[in-house]
């Protein structure tokens, strides 16, 4: 995605949202239907649909009335909250700890009984 410009970006979540839209699976609903649902203009509606263009406020209206809000929570990060690499980074350096062969157990019971 780095690659892309901010209008192709734009479009191609448009385009997912469009077909989010209009998915059996998804939200089912009609461009008018989207439009009263979501209190977003049929205009403004059909231009996102097209160019991507639009206003964040008529975005999450969209997002709302198509019960896709909640994927808003996971766009940004906290900022206190390590990033995937430094989690992994983490747990390559935390000390891993060894299980002791039966041998080596038995070994050890054996002297602390005698």
């Amino acid at each position: 995605m780095q690659n892309l410009t901010d209008r192709e970006i734009a479009l191609r979540l448009a385009q997912a949202l469009r077909a989010w839209r209009i998915s059996p699976q998804g939200a089912r609903l009609t461009q008018k239907e989207l439009a009263r649902k979501s209190g977003v203009g049929l205009t403004p509606l059909k231009r996102f649909e097209k160019t991507g263009g639009t206003t964040l406020n008529n975005l999450i209206a969209m997002l709302r009335a198509m019960n896709l809000l909640s994927g808003l929570e996971h766009l940004v990060p906290a900022p206190d909250t390590p990033s995937p690499l430094e989690l992994l980074e983490a747990s390559r350096r935390a000390p891993q700890r060894v299980r002791a062969t039966k041998t080596e157990r038995g070994q050890a019971r054996g002297q602390a009984h005698g």
